[in-house]
């Protein structure tokens, strides 16, 4: 086994804590990898290579001398039965080899720990592969089954895709970057997969990753609902919780439908783009609602604690207009609004939203808005006259609702980081 040098720089430097003296790390040839005297690095040594062979320690003093060595102890480090390095203390054979014993354990225990972390990274790198091939427009299956048996992984399973963004505030992007996925530390990045390790430790073949400000999940689907909740809807609160917690922002999930096949995985994926994106949207909608009805002292007529996961199946209107391409939206808004400025769309539609929330009821909407009824009725009769749809009609209405909502939805995607 060969020992990274950066792994064995980290050893030294950590055993050097505790001993006054120098430390080398030899690889089994006897060549030094690390040492806390950089000018013995890439030399070699015999010593070591002795100890290496014969799995005993190796003591260098007047009496014996090997060539490239310093007077010290050099001890083989030992992962069961196999020597895979030697570590050494450079100093006077008799005050140095009673550490010879305490270095060995120490440097198996460091050896250890940082092999079993570069094994969890590689794991959580590979996963993270997967996950991102999975939902990939052409997805590459031989790298996929490779993957797959790697990590001991079957797709047969049903199984939901899930995704995640924070929402930052427009205004708090620029100067609060920690979003989940981009965040600008490696750090920061880490201690949320360790997050996402600890969250999901009761989903061992569950896949994530964290890409372009998306936490993409793929979990085991279960049909078995306790208390109306699906375990992989408990475990993406969780995760929402504790990332909304430190953080300040919510983190918002949508779900697809559960899939069993590798074909199925990128239109798993959009869909619950679809969903998050939409139930952001309403986040956004009813926090807005909140808003104007607290400056009119209204009492709330909606429940604002919304859900920080929403199924793709129950994305209801969002089902549609989440499908509708970004151009063919933007060309009905524009043929149902035509007439009005985006200034007057921007007041009509401030008007519309406060008129549907109080289901048609001009005094409750000119309460809202500060406004005296007729001025309420003169802009309702303005929408009509520009755009030819009365806001009164209820077939026209429901035009001129449509039109608003992707109007609402556009700018939500056209700001959405």
């Amino acid at each position: 086994m060969d020992i990274d040098p950066r792994i064995a720089s980290t050893i030294v430097e950590n055993i050097k804590g505790a001993l006054s003296h120098d430390i080398n790390f030899f690889d089994t040839n006897g060549h030094i990898i690390a040492s806390t005297d950089p000018t013995r690095v890439d030399t070699d040594h015999e010593a070591a290579r002795l100890a290496a062979r014969t799995k005993q320690s190796v003591a260098v003093d007047a009496e014996h001398q090997f060539a490239g060595a310093r007077d010290g102890i050099n001890v083989p480090v030992m992962q069961g039965d196999a020597v895979i390095a030697v570590i050494g203390i450079t100093g006077e054979r008799a005050e140095v080899e009673p550490f010879g014993n305490v270095i060995k354990k120490m440097t198996e225990i460091l050896v250890r720990e940082n092999m079993e972390q570069v094994s969890r990274f590689d794991r959580r790198m590979m996963a993270a592969n997967l996950t991102n091939l999975l939902i990939a427009p052409q997805p590459d299956t031989g790298l996929i089954d490779y993957l797959t048996d790697t990590l001991n992984v079957d797709l047969t399973v049903p199984r939901v895709v899930a995704v995640g963004r924070l929402h930052v505030p427009q205004e708090l992007r620029n100067t609060t970057v920690q979003r989940v996925g981009s965040v600008p530390a490696s750090t920061s990045q880490d201690s949320t997969y360790d997050m996402a390790d600890r969250l999901m430790a009761d989903q061992p073949h569950s896949l994530y990753s964290m890409y372009g400000g998306e936490f993409r999940v793929i979990l085991a689907a279960n049909s078995n609902v306790v208390d109306g909740t699906t375990a992989h809807w408990e475990v993406l609160d969780r995760i929402s919780q504790a990332v909304s917690q430190s953080t300040g922002y919510p983190l918002v999930f949508g779900v697809s439908e559960p899939v069993c096949a590798i074909a199925d995985y990128r239109e798993a994926y959009l869909q619950a783009r679809s969903a998050e994106l939409w139930l952001a949207f309403l986040h956004q909608q009813r926090n807005i609602a909140a808003d104007a009805e607290a400056a009119a002292s209204i009492t709330p007529e909606i429940n604002t604690d919304y859900p920080r996961t929403l199924d793709y199946d129950d994305s209801a209107l969002g089902m549609a207009l989440c499908a509708i391409k970004d151009t063919t939206a933007e060309r009905f808004s524009n043929r149902i609004l035509s007439g009005l400025t985006e200034e007057e769309k921007d007041e009509a539609a401030v008007l519309f939203d406060a008129y549907t929330r109080h289901n048609g009821s001009i005094g409750r909407t000119a309460e809202e808005l500060f406004l005296h009824k007729n001025t309420v009725q003169n802009r309702l009769n303005k929408i009509a006259r520009t755009t030819g749809y009365n806001p009164r009609d209820l077939s026209d209405y429901t035009l001129l609702a449509l039109a608003f909502a992707l109007r609402r939805l556009l700018k939500f995607w056209w700001t959405t980081p």
